[in-house]
């Protein structure tokens, strides 16, 4: 009798398929942080644009205003100071593709007039950094005038009401504060950046050129809630022009909270340029290109570590100041940067391409 012939089946041993699950997980291990960073690279890309937008904008609001917008105005046309009024982006509207907002826009009234919560809640994509992930906060009638955002006057009655946020921020210069009328313009003179409160800065007053002069910045509005978090639903509104809504200075490096603990420095932080790009932060030029400032930029140095936003001595008549200009005076600043001369419209400084 012949018996049958037992063929063996083909298959894996367990070793064998332990292997094949080994190197399937080594491989998606090294693949994953290529993934992840051609969609930061796409994010980085999209962020580029957004500037690039907002500096044509700019430039098209220069082309018929003969100047470029304020981050603000102290109502003189309605015969009072008024703040906070409207950012910057809000006269940009218009060259913005965004002619309803502005047709909705009352500026006749200031933005603390409940007439204009409108356009609190609508989310330009333009102003959003895709790396920047954030939510609007929901305000309810019945919510308390402090924390809303906006410090509207009243909330209409019924319905709730959104706030929307911006990633982006024009340049101030080397400092940020709100220029208040009766401050007296000692004050105001200080402002050495390119979109200021009041501003009305021309092409032409931009003497350090226009490739060497910042005009909008990154503020990462996801960061202030990360490091910042009793201001984290007051710090970003795209609509307003308080200097910690839609204001960047170069007072500190760029990403400043990256080194640990938060400064305040009467707020300093708040107008500090931040990203989350890894290695630094998006700059539009008032040429119109985009260059990616890396943290390690050249920025001024001090002898000692600053105390507070204010100096020992100031000009006469001046009640907030330009802290550099204290700092300057009691010789306890030893090298000026070149992100601060970056800020500066008017500073006389000679940059070179390689130095940033």
């Amino acid at each position: 009798m012949v018996r049958p012939v037992l063929r063996r089946r083909p298959g894996f041993t367990l070793i064998e398929l332990l292997v094949v699950i080994a190197i399937i997980a080594v491989l998606i291990a090294l693949l994953l942080p290529a993934v992840q960073a051609a969609r930061e690279a796409a994010r980085r890309a999209q962020c580029t644009n957004n500037l690039k937008q907002l500096g044509l904008a700019a430039q098209n609001y220069v082309s018929v205003n003969n100047a470029f917008p304020a981050d603000g105005y102290s109502g003189s046309q309605l015969g009072q100071y008024v703040y906070p009024n409207f950012s910057v982006f809000v006269f940009l509207t218009s060259f913005m593709e965004q002619q309803v907002i502005y047709n909705a826009t009352n500026f006749n009234l200031s933005n603390y007039e409940p007439a204009n919560i409108t356009i609190a809640g609508v989310a330009i994509p333009g102003l959003m950094c895709p790396s920047d992930p954030w939510q609007p906060v929901q305000i309810s009638s019945g919510t308390p005038f402090a924390s809303f955002v906006e410090n509207v006057n009243a909330l209409p009655a019924g319905g709730n009401w959104m706030q929307q946020f911006t990633s982006y921020g024009c340049n101030y210069g080397t400092f940020a504060q709100t220029y208040q009328q009766s401050y007296g313009m000692a004050e105001f003179n200080m402002f050495n950046g390119v979109i200021y409160p009041d501003s009305r800065v021309s092409l032409a007053a931009i003497t350090d050129g226009t490739s060497n002069t910042f005009l909008f910045g990154e503020r990462a509005q996801s960061l202030f809630r990360l490091y910042d978090p009793s201001y984290q639903n007051s710090d970003g509104s795209w609509n307003s022009q308080h200097w910690y809504d839609t204001g960047v200075a170069t007072y500190f490096p760029p990403n400043v909270q990256s080194a640990g603990s938060v400064p305040s420095y009467g707020g300093g932080f708040a107008s500090c340029a931040t990203s989350m790009h890894p290695g630094g932060v998006n700059y539009g030029l008032c040429d119109g290109s985009v260059r990616f400032i890396k943290n390690s930029i050249s920025s001024w140095q001090f002898t000692s570590t600053p105390s507070n936003w204010y100096g020992a001595s100031a000009p006469v008549g001046v009640i907030y100041m330009n802290y550099i200009w204290s700092m300057n005076q009691n010789g306890q600043i030893t090298r000026l940067g070149t992100y601060q001369s970056l800020s500066t419209r008017a500073g006389g400084e000679v940059i070179g391409a390689n130095q940033y």
